[in-house]
């Protein structure tokens, strides 16, 4: 540890730290645009600029490592003289357009303008302008002259993301973030551009010019589209869904949602959606009262049971419902005598669960494996934020192998990928579970033939400290399920690896944990 002096207080941090991490610990904002906790350190705005005894000029707090004894204030002539500089600088070639402006009322700029900015320019030559870019219906990029070039998009994406979409050109006033050919920008994680950019360059295009965030009111949610189970803020205006932000939660989805939650609440105001009960009659779709509704229903359910029995009444459920939904569709449809319910929709193999399936771990410590193998899953389009924890691994030094039909890119370095056609899946991974019980001389589960790919996958998984076994969506609905599954765990057991199992929907767990599937004769 390393103990500084900041604003007279003593402060110690781990060795490597930047001054801006130490004043985060003590709880002192120092300002700044280009900095982020989730990526890499740029220092291209020098808004931070702090003052620090012996040096001789201020020095950005996010790039200047701590020393022993260092002493910075950050509320000094210097340090303010400095910040308010940076500040004129900047606003240099903004527009002043705040009241048309989406970003108005939660701009970076806008709060820190008002706190370092002067009431009055003294700058009088033109402006300049940059031309709006079209890069897809999600994101708005029509008022690009308000961009102070951070990089935290063009960071996000190389960082996080995985792909590089937006880049800078040009030099100096000249600069421009694009995305250089013209394209559209495509990663299931962009929406995350958003909220990062401090100004308002990045804007919602659904949300555009729809409400000001003082109009919002704000309710807490999580993600329905996945089993990640994202954290979000829904915001409401007169009663409709207007905006979804991501609620930060280190442990689940830490600051970044995926777009389909972020932009999928249009759908929940659309003309098509089902608001009301209601009734076929005579070929005609009916609106009725939920009194009618529910006796018409009530009734339908007496008669088929007085007259083809219970067995002849059954029950499909979503794994999108709630654990409340689920248990009491469950307890409606044995309480008529029938065990014919089932959330397991997409499934062709429909063996009894005697425990719940999970992922067998945290989804924190998904970040930090230094194996795992993920068995049959479209890894960044089933499970966005799955992909995002599992390529910072990556980008750490963990070996990340699949099994899967496609060669598909998960935007990280794959140390071993095995492909194969869905019914060369059992032969395939019971090549691996061979291999591996080749090298822990235990009986392997099915006699096979370990090819180069699987001997490197098992070689894998019997090495290093951290390791996990997946499987994906497509390998829980496959024909031969649990022959997948059952090869899995016995993989995982002979290596020391966690076994999990990614889920399909928002509830796939709680599904099964009150019974939302057969469980005698159903």
């Amino acid at each position: 540890m390393v103990e500084i002096e900041l604003d007279g207080r003593k402060v110690e941090v781990q060795e490597g730290s930047m001054v801006m991490h130490a004043a985060d610990k003590a709880g002192t904002y120092i300002p700044h645009f280009c900095y982020h906790k989730k990526l890499s350190i740029a220092a291209n705005c020098r808004m931070c600029l702090v003052d620090i005894e012996k040096a001789p000029k201020p020095m950005p707090a996010c790039a200047t490592p701590v020393t022993q004894g260092m002493i910075v204030r950050t509320k000094s002539d210097k340090a303010l003289k400095a910040q308010s500089s940076v500040m004129e600088f900047l606003l240099i070639n903004h527009p002043l357009d705040c009241p048309i402006c989406d970003q108005g009322g939660e701009c970076q700029l806008q709060d820190l303008a008002v706190g370092y900015g002067k009431s009055a320019s003294r700058y009088e030559e033109e402006k300049r302008v940059v031309l709006h870019k079209d890069v897809g219906p999600l994101i708005s990029m029509e008022e690009m002259s308000r961009c102070i070039h951070c990089t935290r998009c063009v960071r996000f994406g190389q960082e996080v993301a995985g792909v590089m979409e937006l880049g800078m050109i040009h030099r100096g006033e000249h600069s421009e973030i694009t995305t250089v050919a013209g394209d559209t920008v495509d990663s299931e994680l962009s929406g995350n551009m958003i909220d990062i950019c401090p100004v308002g360059a990045l804007t919602s295009k659904p949300f555009r010019y729809s409400a000001r965030t003082w109009e919002l009111s704000r309710r807490k949610s999580v993600s329905p589209h996945d089993s990640t189970g994202a954290n979000l803020i829904v915001q409401v205006k007169n009663h409709q869904v207007m905006r979804v932000v991501p609620l930060e939660n280190e442990a689940v989805n830490e600051c970044w949602i995926a777009d389909r939650d972020r932009f999928s609440y249009e759908a929940l105001n659309t003309d098509e959606r089902l608001t009301a009960p209601m009734i076929k009659h005579d070929g005609q779709w009916r609106t009725v009262d939920w009194n009618t509704a529910l006796e018409y229903v009530a009734n339908g359910l007496k008669s088929i049971q007085s007259e083809h029995g219970a067995a002849s009444i059954g029950a499909l459920a979503t794994a999108h419902s709630t654990v409340e939904e689920l248990y009491l569709l469950g307890q409606l449809v044995r309480g008529v005598g029938s065990d014919n319910i089932d959330h397991r929709l997409r499934h062709a193999e429909f063996d009894t669960v005697e425990k719940a399936r999970w992922l067998g771990t945290s989804i924190e410590s998904l970040s930090t494996l230094d194996r795992a193998f993920v068995i049959g899953s479209f890894l960044r389009k089933d499970h966005p934020l799955f992909a995002q924890r599992l390529r910072q691994a990556a980008k750490h030094g963990a070996q990340v192998s699949s099994l899967h039909a496609l060669a598909d890119d998960w935007l990280m370095p794959i140390s071993t990928q095995l492909t194969a056609a869905p019914s060369a899946w059992v032969a395939a991974l019971a090549g691996v579970a061979a291999a591996v019980a080749s090298h822990t001389g235990a009986a392997a589960p099915v006699a096979a033939e370990a090819s180069e790919p699987a001997k490197a996958i098992a070689a894998s998984l019997l090495s290093g400290q951290r390791k996990a076994v997946l499987l994906g969506n497509a390998a829980v609905q496959h024909p031969q399920a649990s022959r997948l599954l059952a090869l899995a765990q016995f993989i995982a057991e002979q290596t020391g690896a966690t076994f999990g199992v990614l889920g399909e929907a928002a509830n796939s767990v709680g599904a099964q944990l009150v019974g939302a599937q057969p469980r005698s004769g159903g």
